[in-house]
């Protein structure tokens, strides 16, 4: 079953106008570089960054809610631009910035990477339906006991870690020290609340369309309760702003099916997730004793680096020296492998351990190796890293419309299929989402995500696409 936004596209002089305005300013900002401006380059690359993303709110509400928190991430990485540019010191690589237009060109791939990401989302919504103004789940109490049963599981699982291992934020530790340091039970129990972020996000978001009251009310507490709760284990700005926008996807998309304004309630809900994200920052540094204004400075600039020394040697159709070919085999052979790449595999570094190993500084390596983590994101620099400015293009447009079609079918199985559907769509989308972030594609197109895709292909033919035409029909018919 799809779905279509609330009104026919239609051609008018705006919609000619904004997209032309639109390409010549994007030209002009990459070419500031190039004509003597490469000191305000990073600045106006932001601006128009912003302004591209408030023009993507208001005209394609559905699509944004679905990947405003990787455009979100995005915009981090342009502050980050702006700090790097002027001179800011990378800690993790020990390179100081200098004003090159690094950023503008970065612009160009996340133009095109959202651009693919509209037409693979558009090809999965396409009809409108407004005889069906709930999720499907919320019409039989089979469902709704399910997703409340599983909703109340993981949040329970994450109640009992924080009582059996503690609360980074009460402890005023960093989330790792205590994740990285549990074991057994604590381990399974921390993994099955942090994995299942974004379906409990939207299973809470799709129970909260229900006409049921109580339904509705029971929601709404547990989305309260879970926020707090992903506060207290110590997770921070990003992590709080993509379950508030998952929360909200189902019920945008309801509101977009039956024709009513939805900017509201995204400016709204939006608002509350910045505001939450931004106090759980506050809270969890001063917490563990740092200065709140120092680590988010250095933490900003951190957001860029990666992008800053991959495109500082690479070339329009030349990689790095240290990346091209070799390192896009070693991630070739990585994608075999059933567990996520780390510092020790018999196939090598991968990925964005690739790079950093490749700019890292030895100790800030060493720290990496010992707890297995990574901090920085490098989305758009580790195809470059492998092919190139243009090769890394083509890669990062390809995975555009694949992240696309994947939020589009989030959706419409948030609001059309089972409660086993949705799992395994966000499973899938959820290994997708962390592969974009940190730039570790394995989790885009590994065997273990490979295993989730051929899992929903087989759950949806055999059971979910039956039922769902059942339910349909006889919630029109009522």
């Amino acid at each position: 079953m799809q779905i279509h936004q609330a009104s026919e596209p239609t051609i008018s002089v705006t919609h000619l106008i904004v997209p032309a305005v639109g390409i010549v300013a994007l030209l002009f900002n990459t070419a500031l570089p190039y004509l003597g401006y490469a000191e305000a380059s990073a600045t106006w690359t932001f601006v128009l960054a912003v302004l591209a993303v408030i023009y993507l709110v208001v005209t394609q509400p559905l699509f944004s809610v679905s990947t405003l928190f990787f455009m979100m991430i995005g915009l981090t990485g342009f502050v980050a631009g702006i700090g790097i540019e002027a001179g800011g010191l990378m800690t993790e690589t020990a390179v100081q910035g200098e004003a090159n237009g690094a950023f503008s060109r970065q612009l160009l791939f996340y133009v095109a990477f959202v651009g693919c990401a509209l037409y693979g989302f558009n090809r999965y919504l396409k009809v409108r339906d407004t005889s069906v103004p709930v999720a499907l789940i919320t019409t039989e109490l089979r469902s709704v006991a399910l997703g409340f049963t599983l909703a109340l599981a993981i949040i329970g699982a994450g109640v009992a870690a924080g009582l059996t291992q503690g609360f980074a934020l009460l402890n005023g530790v960093n989330r790792y020290t205590i994740r990285n340091g549990s074991t057994g039970t604590e381990s399974v129990l921390f993994n099955l609340f942090l994995n299942n972020q974004t379906f409990l996000a939207l299973i809470l978001g799709a129970l909260a369309t229900s006409k049921s009251r109580a339904v509705k009310c029971f929601s709404i507490l547990l989305i309260i309760a879970t926020t707090d709760l992903y506060i207290l284990h110590g997770e921070q700005f990003m992590s709080v702003l993509h379950f508030g926008l998952s929360v909200l996807a189902p019920v945008v998309a309801v509101l977009v099916m039956k024709g009513k304004p939805v900017l509201r309630y995204m400016a709204i809900g939006g608002a509350i997730a910045l505001v939450i994200g931004v106090g759980s920052v506050f809270s969890a540094y001063q917490g563990q004793g740092l200065d709140v204004q120092n680590t988010m400075t250095d933490r900003s600039l951190l957001q860029g680096q990666v992008w800053y020394v991959v495109d500082y040697d690479a070339h329009l159709f030349a990689a790095p020296p240290l990346g091209g070919a070799p390192a896009f085999w070693r991630f070739v052979h990585s994608l075999f492998s059933m567990d996520a790449p780390s510092f020790d595999d018999s196939f090598g570094y991968s990925g964005l351990r690739d790079v950093m190993v490749a700019y890292g500084e030895p100790h800030v390596i060493t720290g990496y190796i010992k707890d297995d983590i990574t901090f920085t994101m490098g989305q758009m620099a580790i195809p470059v890293f492998w092919f190139g400015l243009a090769g890394g293009a083509l890669f990062v447009a390809l995975t555009g419309v694949i992240y696309g079609a994947l939020c589009a079918l989030q959706i419409v199985f948030a609001l059309r299929g089972g409660v086993i559907m949705l799992w395994l769509v966000v499973k899938v989308l959820s290994y997708a989402s962390s592969g974009l972030q940190q730039g570790d594609y394995w989790s885009f197109f590994g065997v273990r995500t490979l295993f989730y895709v051929a899992m929903a292909f087989l759950w949806w033919v055999l059971v979910d696409s039956r039922s769902t035409a059942r339910k349909m029909k006889r919630l029109v018919a009522s």
